[in-house]
């Protein structure tokens, strides 16, 4: 199969790249150890970290690993008592005084 840049690689709004996967830059085979939004970290093989822009990563696409968020944030969190944020600090201190 023909490799295509990590760039290429569609997402649905719920998905990410996770990193651990071999992937090609001019010609070097690499191992990516990270994905952000326009770049890559990637190590060498002589384990060098670097960033690179994704655009410059080839991949096999079938082998990129996809996996789905979780909505609703950090794990244990529910939506009760999640509404309004309460009085900033410093004014709920203002008022407490000038009552």
């Amino acid at each position: 199969m023909a490799r295509v840049p990590l760039s290429k690689i569609e997402l649905d709004e719920d998905e990410m790249i996770v990193e651990g996967f071999e992937g090609e830059l001019e010609g070097i085979r690499v191992w990516v150890t990270a994905v952000l939004e326009r770049t890559c970290v990637y190590e060498t093989p002589d384990l060098e970290r670097r960033l690179v822009s994704k655009s410059k990563i080839l991949v096999d696409k079938d082998a990129v690993p996809i996996r789905r968020r979780k909505l609703g944030g950090p794990p244990g969190a529910d939506s009760k008592g999640r509404g309004k944020p309460g009085p900033k600090p410093g004014k709920a201190a203002a008022e407490a005084d000038s009552g």
